[in-house]
């Protein structure tokens, strides 16, 4: 169960997403592999909207509360952080340069 916590963590919190995206899977034929990793994207997504802290997330849910939160989660939570916030600060240097 240990490599598809990600996947029935999906499945607790948007548990409609979940299904399509198990759906559309299966109907193209694609292997578990495939739909198990798919399955990181949308928690990165719920983990933005909810400032980041996927521990939080986890531990705020009574069905994942006593789960880890995958390392692999954790990293890919951390970087599309940085890389968010990289593009902010780009956007705020190039509008204020454009402002002169």
């Amino acid at each position: 169960m240990r490599h598809y916590v990600h996947c029935y963590a999906l499945h607790c919190l948007d548990e409609e997403v979940s299904n399509e995206l198990r759906r559309a899977f299966k109907e193209r034929g694609e292997n578990v592999g495939a739909w198990r990793q798919a399955c990181y994207k949308p928690l990165v997504e719920i983990a933005s909207l909810q400032g980041w802290d996927i521990d939080a997330i986890f531990n705020a849910h009574p069905r994942l509360s006593i789960w880890y939160v995958p390392t692999k989660l954790r990293q890919l939570c951390h970087a599309e952080r940085n890389t968010n916030a990289a593009s902010s600060s780009v956007s705020v240097v190039t509008t204020h340069l454009h402002n002169f």
